[in-house]
């Protein structure tokens, strides 16, 4: 949708209860000039809690208010954003191993879920080394990585989020010849609560060795609204 659609959708809205933008921004919690701006599409990042409050006055359903307003996020902005590291990493152990992140085949990077919804994620990865990709798993790894973030005083702060569960800790990689891509699956549940959720998750060996440095991973990240 674009930011033109969603300024339509928003005035509509307000026509049709009656009401003005200073009404709506009052009734979701929010700076008039802020609400301007969202119907703009000037400010492309709000939080769920902002779009589920503004759903709430517009009285329609958050998640169709938020898979409208993600649609504002156009490719050019996209790339900018970090991700998934798509370089090629060579192996810890072995010079002749190699792997390049190719795409997320379902659920891209804060795709919109409900609460307590089951989905999969697949990635497809591809061996751009020399030597077969033999009896190797993909391992939860979300320890290994800590959310935080600066607090005023330049100390780190943790972020303690809800659990993205998911079925398996590890799973199987098939056998893999150099050039070959695969699929890999992971079946998640969302947790029943308004948040962002992220997993991370690594490559090992047969004999449960992490076959490339920490910065390499799998990732799957969703917005989570639970009504």
């Amino acid at each position: 949708m674009s930011a033109d659609a969603l300024r339509a959708l928003l005035r509509q809205r307000a026509r049709d209860l009656g009401k003005t933008f200073k009404a709506l921004a009052i009734d979701a919690g929010l700076a008039r000039t802020y609400l301007y701006k969202l119907a703009d599409g000037v400010t492309l990042d709000p939080s769920v809690g902002t779009l589920v409050r503004l759903a709430d006055a517009l009285e329609v359903s958050p998640i169709a208010l938020l898979r409208h307003y993600v649609h504002l996020d156009m490719p050019e902005q996209r790339a900018k954003r970090p991700g998934v590291n798509t370089s090629r990493s060579q192996g810890l152990s072995v010079l002749d191993d190699a792997v390049v992140f190719n795409a997320d085949i379902t659920i891209p990077d804060h795709a919109v879920v409900r609460g307590g919804e089951a989905f999969r994620k697949v990635w497809e990865i591809q061996n751009v080394g020399r030597v077969a990709w033999l009896a190797r798993r993909l391992v939860r790894a979300d320890q290994q990585y800590v959310i935080s973030r600066a607090k005023t005083d330049g100390a780190l702060e943790p972020l303690v989020q809800a659990h993205l569960r998911s079925v398996n800790l590890e799973v199987q990689i098939p056998d893999t010849l150099p050039g070959e891509c695969v699929r890999v699956e992971v079946d998640f549940a969302a947790p029943r609560e308004n948040c962002s959720v992220a997993s991370i998750w690594r490559i090992h060996d047969k004999d449960g060795r992490p076959c490339y440095d920490a910065s390499f991973f799998l990732q799957v990240i969703v917005t989570v609204i639970d009504q």
